[in-house]
């Protein structure tokens, strides 16, 4: 199964892609089959890419500046995960691994990679739930009228790592349907991408295990996490008091890890966004 990464022009996202790319190799080898798909197009996002030897697609998002409201610009490359089933370097792909930059992969995941979700796999959100202020939304595609009625209060799946079925997403242009829904609905949202996703998809989500997707400030993070998910503070945040209450348990231990996969002028820049 492919694992996939998507990026915009945020350097910050752009050096988090490098290690979880470096530590995913360091377990499954150099040949592991990875893409990163950027919603860019600066050469030199381009070059970095392909000098980490990582097989790039270049793609057009439908959800893009000129179709979403101004609050969620900083979120495009967010976003890029709900068309995956669009990007042309993926067409021949019936399930890929989606996987946010923040990931350090700390064990092999082997049953994870042989999962055939009916639509995708998430595991949990470690979050208290999310509350809104509508109980319905509404969409048009092709001059229907569609209802998605939403759970009070939901509890969401997180969105950080994703077993996609494409293939199921790409039948009946099912795709279309779903950003269709994104692009009329993006406003009511709380939790960006993750909030479409589960609002849209609901009880359609299959569930995956917790180490699939586990924050460093879990107490369990180091004996039982096989992707390490940086949610909240990255490995540089360790002086804002913002995300302190998370910077516990083994958040530090694995921020090191972290660090050792750099060279010296990128752990350099990355301490200057502390």
């Amino acid at each position: 199964m492919k694992i996939v990464f998507c990026i915009d022009d945020n350097p910050r996202y752009l050096m988090l892609a490098r290690v979880a790319v470096r530590s995913l190799r360091r377990l499954y080898g150099d040949d592991v089959p990875v893409l990163c798909v950027y919603g860019g197009n600066l050469p030199e996002v381009v070059e970095a890419v392909e000098a980490e030897r990582i097989p790039l697609a270049l793609y057009s998002p439908v959800l893009n500046h000129s179709t979403v409201p101004p609050a969620f610009h900083r979120a495009i490359g967010a976003f890029l995960k709900l068309e995956l089933a669009l990007v042309p370097e993926l067409a021949d792909e019936e399930h890929v691994l989606y996987c946010d930059s923040d990931i350090y992969f700390h064990a092999r995941f082997d049953e994870l990679l042989a999962m055939k979700p009916p639509y995708m796999a998430m595991a949990r959100e470690a979050s208290s739930p999310f509350w809104h202020d509508v109980q319905q939304m509404h969409y048009v595609w092709r001059d229907r009228n569609y209802t998605v009625p939403l759970p009070f209060p939901i509890w969401t799946y997180s969105s950080g790592v994703v077993n996609f079925n494409l293939t199921r997403l790409r039948r009946h242009d099912h795709i279309h349907n779903f950003l269709a829904y994104c692009l009329q609905n993006v406003h009511h949202i709380g939790n960006l991408d993750q909030s479409l996703l589960n609002y849209f998809f609901g009880k359609r989500i299959t569930k995956l295990p917790p180490p699939y997707n586990c924050p460093p400030y879990r107490a369990d993070a180091r004996d039982t996490g096989c992707l390490i998910h940086f949610h909240g503070p990255k490995p540089w945040d360790i002086k804002a008091e913002l995300w302190r209450e998370l910077r516990i348990n083994h958040f530090h231990w694995f921020r090191e890890r972290w660090f050792e996969l750099l060279t010296p002028d990128e752990a350099e820049l990355a301490r200057s966004w502390a």
